[in-house]
């Protein structure tokens, strides 16, 4: 069987917007400075006979129940999603909507009719996040501007960096994380002391390098009776596991990092932190730092098809976070969003 659904983009003035590539964490559109963004997926059988083939799939492929799994792939600049299998996306009445990262989607849900061996379209129009920020390092900290002038990213000093035409969903998310290392656990002890610097930063977490120091550390802050912080043990999203591929280290040294381990902070936004386990003579290793103002225990990652209600999960954007970190950390918050 040969059926399967079309999903292409346009922006809101009608012009096409063209996904360049499909990531692991999910699609990059063909835009200036891209970012991997999430796509969300809800597929829903319209009637009771398309429901019931649904089920009967997912039954004899031992989904979950409610879950139904479609393959996405880009082709021409397009996500199409089609079945595990030949068989596994049935000839039915569909709804499906999109959600797509750092956006807004209108005209995003559809009701579509696959005939056999058949296919359907939604074209979504997506609405960019244009907001831009103002950086102000006067009177930086002296722990922060220390990560600033160390950090090389995307081939530009720290501070250059901040100062550039960057995504501003980027350069907001790198300000928010070194102010909240700054504050926690409390401002006379901070985890930023423990950093020496930052090496990438997304849309919505940061890489940096840190002493070895920093796993004992977080130990000591699980074991207290105030638990300001929280042991997950392996991180089970994949999308952390790319902080180990992406380690700048030779590959003989790489190849000894034993696996990764995640802990949580108390508190919205919540702190999350995997680290590197480092081999037993390196004084230092990496980590992963990202902040979530929702369900702490749920990532939205790559493509997820969810029959019935799509998932509560959702990145955080940092250019609104800003407004929960200013009770907590807005003295050592350098930067203002700018309306578009």
């Amino acid at each position: 069987m040969n059926e399967y659904i079309e999903v292409s983009f346009r922006k809101p003035n009608g012009t096409r917007l063209r996904v360049k590539r499909q990531l692991p964490g999910g699609i990059e559109f063909d835009e200036p400075d891209a970012i991997e963004r999430t796509v969300g997926l809800q597929i829903n059988g319209r009637g009771e006979a398309t429901r019931q083939r649904m089920r009967r799939i997912a039954q004899v492929k031992g989904w979950d129940p409610g879950q139904f799994k479609l393959t996405a792939g880009v082709e021409d600049g397009n996500v199409l999603l089609r079945g595990v299998d030949q068989d596994a996306l049935p000839e039915g009445l569909y709804s499906l909507k999109v959600l797509v990262e750092e956006a807004t989607t209108s005209q995003a849900t559809k009701n579509l009719t696959v005939d056999q061996d058949g296919h359907d379209s939604l074209a979504v129009t997506v609405a960019m996040d244009e907001r831009d920020i103002a950086v102000d390092l006067q009177g930086c900290d002296p722990d922060v501007a220390r990560i600033l002038d160390s950090s090389s990213i995307d081939g530009l000093a720290g501070v250059e960096w901040l100062q550039s035409d960057h995504r501003a969903v980027r350069r907001a998310c790198w300000l928010n994380l070194l102010a909240s290392l700054r504050v926690r656990p409390k401002v006379s002890d901070p985890l930023i002391d423990l950093v020496d610097n930052t090496f990438m930063v997304f849309n919505d977490r940061a890489y940096m390098k840190v002493g070895r120091g920093l796993l004992p550390r977080i130990d000591e802050l699980v074991k207290d009776p105030a638990q300001p912080f929280y042991a997950e043990g392996a991180p089970t999203a994949s999308i952390h596991a790319r902080l180990l591929e992406q380690i700048p280290e030779p590959a003989d040294i790489k190849s000894r990092f034993q696996g990764l381990l995640s802990f949580r902070g108390e508190g919205s936004p919540s702190l999350q932190m995997v680290i590197a386990v480092p081999p037993i003579d390196l004084p230092y290793t990496y980590a992963e730092f990202d902040l979530d103002q929702a369900n702490p225990l749920q990532d939205l990652t790559g493509f997820v098809v969810h029959m019935g209600e799509l998932l509560g999960g959702k990145q955080t954007n940092h250019l609104d976070l800003r407004k929960k970190l200013v009770a907590k950390a807005g003295d050592y918050l350098y930067y203002t969003v700018i309306a578009a």
